[in-house]
C-alpha cells in the first residue's frame, strides 16, 4: 500500500532466538562460540556482526549464510537444518513444525499443564544424538525393530570419538530388538496376515549387519583405549515392533510409532507382500527433564523404568 513501509515475514531463527532469551547480540555471540567450539574451534570469535544479525532475523538474506555459519547454527539448534532456520513463518505460526498451541498457554482445557513437543524425522534426531555424545558419561537406550536408523544416528558420533573431536570418558548402549527367528504379529504376509519365514530371515540379516557394526564400532573404543570403558549390548524380545524408543543420557526421550505399511519385498527374485512397520516414516516426540513442565520428568522416569523393566525381565541375549 502507497506509503507503508514493506516488511519481510520473520523467519524462524528469530522466534527461536526469542523462546531461547538469545536474541541480544552479546547473549547470541555466547552461546554462537559455544556450538563453534564443538563444531571447530577455529570458527569461535567469527560469529555474525550485529548488522549481519539483524539481516539473518529480519528475512533479508537471500539464500543461506556462509556454510561454516550453517554448521554452527546447526549445532546452536539441533534438530534444524539451516534451511528450516531461514525459512519464513507467519507471525502467529508457532516456530516448531507440527505443533498445536493450545488457546490457553500452559494449560489445557482440563487445567492441566500442557507442553508442546518437538516433531522430528530420524534424520533431524542427530544433532540430539551426537549432542548426547558431547558428555563425559554417555548413556543410550534405543528400542526399536532392526537398529538400522539408531546405526545411521550413532555411526558419526562414534567416528568422532575415534577421531578425538568428542572425548567422553564412558560409553554405555543398550538395545532392545524383537527376535525375529519367531513368528510376529507383524511383520506379516499381506494376503492374510500370515507369517514368512523368509521375510523374517531378511529381517535378520538386516538386524544382525547394523547390530554387529555398532557392536563392533563400541568394542574398538575400548581396545583402542579411547575412552576408559565402553559397552554396548543387545537383547531381544518378543514383543511386536510397534514403536520406537529412545533415550539419551537419562535426560531425553524421543518417542515414536511405526506406521504399518504394505509393500513388496524381492527376496530372491520373488515378490513378498507385506505389511511392514517403517522405521524411516516415524515422527518422532521429544521430551525431556530440562523443559521447565512437570510433563517433562515423569514421561522421562516413566521411559526410563519401562525399559529397564523389559532390559530386566522378558529381553534375553541376541545370539544373531
Amino acid at each position: 500500500m502507497e506509503g507503508q513501509a514493506m516488511t519481510n515475514p520473520p523467519v524462524r531463527l528469530k522466534a527461536l532466538l526469542r523462546e531461547r532469551h538469545w536474541q541480544t547480540h552479546r547473549t547470541f555471540t555466547l552461546e554462537y562460540d559455544k556450538a563453534a567450539r564443538k563444531v571447530d574451534p577455529s570458527l569461535v570469535g567469527r560469529g555474525p556482526s550485529r548488522a549481519q544479525l539483524h539481516r539473518w532475523t529480519s528475512g533479508e538474506v537471500k539464500g543461506l549464510p556462509y556454510p561454516d555459519h550453517c554448521r554452527v547454527l546447526e549445532k546452536m539448534f539441533p534438530g534444524w537444518t539451516a534451511e528450516q532456520l531461514f525459512e519464513h513463518i507467519n507471525d502467529e505460526q508457532d516456530a516448531h513444525e507440527g505443533i498445536v498451541i493450545p488457546a490457553s498457554p500452559n494449560t489445557s482445557g482440563t487445567g492441566l499443564p500442557v507442553e508442546a513437543s518437538v516433531a522430528t524425522s530420524p534424520i533431524h534426531i542427530r544433532p540430539y544424538v551426537e549432542a548426547a555424545f558431547d558428555r563425559e558419561h554417555v548413556a543410550i537406550d534405543f528400542f526399536g525393530f532392526s537398529g538400522e536408523t539408531l546405526h545411521g544416528v550413532i555411526q558419526e558420533p562414534l567416528d568422532k570419538i575415534r577421531a578425538g573431536q568428542l572425548k567422553p570418558r564412558n560409553l554405555t548402549l543398550r538395545i532392545l530388538v524383537p527376535d525375529v527367528s519367531k513368528p510376529m504379529a507383524v511383520p506379516c504376509r499381506s494376503e492374510d496376515l500370515g507369517d514368512d519365514p523368509e521375510f523374517r530371515q531378511r529381517a535378520s540379516r538386516i538386524m544382525l549387519r547394523h547390530g554387529q557394526a555398532i557392536l563392533d564400532a563400541v568394542e574398538e573404543l575400548a581396545d583402542l583405549g579411547i575412552v576408559d570403558s565402553a559397552k554396548a549390548e543387545i537383547r531381544v524380545h518378543d514383543c511386536p515392533p510397534l514403536f520406537k524408543l529412545y533415550v539419551l543420557n537419562n535426560e531425553e526421550v524421543f518417542f515414536g510409532f511405526y506406521p504399518i505399511r504394505q509393500h513388496v519385498v524381492q527376496i530372491k527374485g520373488t515378490p513378498h507382500p507385506m505389511f511392514d512397520p517403517m522405521g524411516k516414516e516415524t515422527s518422532l516426540f521429544r521430551h525431556t527433564v530440562h523443559d521447565g513442565s512437570a510433563i517433562g520428568p515423569q514421561y522421562v522416569a516413566q521411559a526410563r523404568q519401562w525399559f529397564d523393566t523389559v532390559w530386566e525381565t522378558i529381553s534375553r541375549e541376541f545370539t544373531g
